[in-house]
């Protein structure tokens, strides 16, 4: 028996149903992930902080875990990783699950060219100006005098940072590049370290997170000579640009914001950063911020991730033109 070649068993109704069913398939995973996102997070989230306890980086991180805790109803443990400028922390974090429950309280330092890929921003938690202070045994009062008194006493002078590529860091190299003057740099493994060598006067100055120096300049253990920003900063006032007395064109900041790994679902960025842009905006938070000479950020994970980028490329020519190597 011979069939018509006229019969023909059309496709075209198994396609329209493959077709719905593929559209009912991805319809019910967004679902879930949007769903999933709203939940996020479900278990204690961990929040590495690359160096040592007590430097800005911790400060910052200790001032939004509580209120984290409250809004999320979970544990979010600080943990610290120091060593290599950050670079220990930062590794961790980049090889974590990328599920957002593993962040990184990165600073200046912690992002190079070498692993800037590896992450997404999330919130830029603060970006400003650094606060230059010297042992009071120093007859120095303003940038101008610290140029005077290093030119008269070569080598003599020590500066430290919380690591090397730090913005406690690159601000010294700036300024010794830009004053022409020569300072000998020395490297810890956090901002409370090298703080502490300053209080005993075995370093003679540093470029510090004003968070960070505030209560030992309140004390008077340490001075406040100058900001590195342009301008004045509202927890210290009476303290001039480095620009303004000095050194004119000098302008450096130091940035804090927290990180995902680069594989992170968009929902749950999204979340993370609402989320801690929400506990940024209340009003004792800012409060505690301002306290402390900080300014709360307020970039979308976009514009944060962009302004990383733009920073680590600023960064970049003056490590290489002053020889400077991240381990």
């Amino acid at each position: 028996m011979k069939f018509s070649s006229s019969l023909r068993f059309s496709n075209q109704p198994f396609q329209r149903f493959g077709v719905l069913s593929f559209l009912i398939f991805l319809s019910l995973l967004f679902g879930l992930q949007s769903s999933f996102a709203q939940t996020f997070p479900t278990k204690p989230v961990t929040i590495i902080v690359p160096f040592t306890p007590a430097g800005g980086a911790d400060n910052l991180a200790r001032i939004l875990v509580p209120r984290l805790n409250a809004l999320w109803g979970q544990s979010v443990i600080v943990e610290y990783k120091a060593g290599a400028s950050g670079q220990i922390g930062a590794d961790f974090v980049s090889k974590a699950n990328p599920d957002g429950y593993t962040l990184l309280m990165a600073t200046t330092a912690v992002i190079n060219d070498k692993n800037v890929s590896k992450f997404t921003g999330i919130s830029l938690v603060s970006a400003d100006a650094y606060v230059l202070v010297v042992h009071p045994s120093l007859p120095i009062n303003n940038a101008s005098d610290l140029i005077a008194y290093a030119k008269a006493n070569p080598k003599k002078l020590s500066f430290g940072s919380s690591g090397i590529g730090a913005a406690s860091h690159l601000s010294g190299e700036l300024f010794k590049a830009r004053a022409g003057i020569d300072m000998l740099h020395v490297p810890y493994k956090g901002t409370g370290p090298a703080l502490n060598d300053l209080l005993a006067n075995h370093i003679q100055l540093m470029f510090a997170p004003t968070q960070t120096a505030m209560s030992q300049i309140q004390t008077g253990r340490i001075k406040a000579i100058g900001v590195t920003g342009t301008k004045s900063i509202e927890a210290l006032p009476n303290v001039p640009p480095i620009a303004s007395s000095g050194l004119a064109g000098y302008d450096a900041i130091g940035w804090f914001g927290l990180l995902a790994h680069a594989n992170t679902p968009n929902e749950i960025v999204k979340k993370l950063h609402d989320d801690i842009q929400r506990v940024m905006n209340m009003p004792e938070v800012r409060k505690s911020m301002h306290e402390k000479g900080a300014e709360p950020g307020n970039l979308t994970p976009v514009e944060f991730s962009s302004f990383i980028k733009q920073e680590q490329i600023k960064w970049t020519k003056l490590m290489k033109d002053a020889n400077i190597v991240i381990e």
